[in-house]
């Protein structure tokens, strides 16, 4: 009896991972098959307009994806006309934002950038020295692929609660926020950053603030007089400290210590967001 028991139970093993293996695979090719579907709508997008296809409007800025306000920004600085879409948020890569032009479906905010460059022969970068642009794009990748992971630990573990104080919320993303929470937490500790205590995680990351203040002392941008490409990354991070955060320490430092920082992103909203305001949800 007990040898029939323990047969039993391995065959429930091996056949619940049977089934969760298939599951995996059928789940990945829906959402392959779900992107390919959308990309085949988008390539019917007038081929003479860009498509910049990014999160919804939020309440206290335009954007609270720092990639999404840093291609937009970028787009407003190269005086690139576009359209927005926010339906789609979500494109090439499973990555957010990505554009459509020309038929050309591309995604990384980074990439499209590049993209937009060699397209338009478009460089943002006259004004600014070497030196300048070097400290600029060690800033840059800093914030992105350090700072931000702070910000994910306070907006999406800390604080998953009152993310409805940045963006409304459709009803049936607040039922899996706590699952989302879960999946950015396990994304914390598989980038190694999570393996360290919310405080140890927040001073790591207030460092980098600090840098940036540092960088960029008392220069009007961090290309000098004039915006430099990188400009817009920065800005883009930065943003999400000073509006994106409330109640955080990083919105502490930047309403205090780290001034300079308030005040560049200031300047960068007055040169290409005047209409930032309008570009608010304030339903």
């Amino acid at each position: 009896m007990g040898c029939c028991s323990i047969e039993l139970n391995l065959t429930n093993l091996i056949l619940l991972g049977v089934l969760f293996f298939i599951g995996k695979k059928a789940i990945k090719f829906f959402q392959k098959w779900k992107v390919e579907k959308m990309l085949e709508k988008w390539d019917e997008a007038p081929k003479d307009k860009l498509i910049l296809h990014t999160l919804w409007r939020c309440k206290p800025m335009p954007s609270i994806s720092p990639f999404g306000l840093k291609l937009e920004t970028y787009l407003r600085m190269a005086k690139i006309p576009y359209e927005l879409d926010t339906k789609n948020p979500s494109g090439p890569k499973g990555k957010l934002p990505w554009i459509t032009y020309q038929g050309v479906h591309l995604a990384d905010s980074q990439l499209c950038i590049e993209y937009l460059n060699k397209k338009f022969d478009i460089s943002l970068n006259k004004s600014a020295s070497k030196e300048q642009l070097a400290a600029a794009r060690a800033c840059r990748i800093m914030l992105e692929d350090h700072f931000l992971w702070g910000l994910v630990q306070y907006r999406f573990v800390d604080n998953i609660n009152a993310l409805s104080q940045l963006m409304k919320i459709p009803g049936l993303f607040k039922l899996i926020l706590p699952i989302r929470s879960y999946q950015l937490k396990q994304r914390l500790v598989n980038q190694g950053i999570g393996k360290h205590s919310p405080t140890e995680i927040y001073q790591m990351t207030e460092a980098d603030l600090h840098t940036a203040s540092a960088v960029l002392g008392n220069k009007k941008f961090f290309g000098g007089d004039e915006p430099c490409e990188e400009d817009c990354a920065l800005f883009g991070c930065v943003a999400q400290a000073i509006w994106g955060s409330p109640g955080s320490s990083f919105e502490r430092l930047c309403e205090g210590e780290l001034k300079n920082l308030k005040e560049y992103c200031e300047r960068m909203k007055d040169l290409y967001w005047a209409d930032w305001e309008q570009c608010r949800d304030k339903s």
